[in-house]
């Protein structure tokens, strides 16, 4: 592999990192949100919490993978990603409505805080769009009997 194969792949593991990351924070916080309602849980809310785990995983298992060049790799990341991508967007959502409501109202919050609700659904764009290209790359490489570079 080129130096510019092994920066390639690096910059794609840490995307693929960072969305498994903020997926298993955003199942976090549904968790929590979900325990203190109170009420009665939807099988929307179940699902949408359970898929949100199961899509966190599938990016841990597509970030130890993508060093291998295989295109069945790209194909669970690109999947894992519209599985968190959902989640990810509602949850950017909601915490960007409450963080501007409590800000006119006097409270002030950190970088972090205003990153973790505005990232997540960009960087699950830009890890789908980058799990599709390589997977179409290393399918037609595989396809063609040439070895990836």
């Amino acid at each position: 592999m080129t130096l510019k194969g092994k920066v390639v792949s690096l910059v794609y593991a840490l995307v693929l990192l960072g969305c498994a990351f903020f997926a298993g924070f955003d199942t976090l916080g549904f968790a929590f949100a979900i325990g203190d309602g109170g009420g009665k849980v939807s099988l929307a809310a179940g699902t949408l919490l359970i898929g949100t785990l199961a899509g966190g995983v599938g990016l841990v298992i597509a970030t130890l993978g993508s060093w291998t060049r295989r295109p069945g790799i790209s194909l669970i990341a690109f999947v894992s990603v519209l599985i968190v991508l959902p989640s990810a967007v509602l949850y950017g959502w909601q915490t960007v409505r409450a963080l501007w409501i409590n800000t006119q109202l006097g409270m002030h919050f950190a970088l972090w805080v205003w990153a973790s609700a505005i990232l997540p659904p960009f960087l699950g764009l830009l890890a789908a769009r980058l799990s599709w290209v390589r997977f179409r790359r290393l399918s037609s490489l595989v396809l063609s009997g040439t070895t990836a570079r």
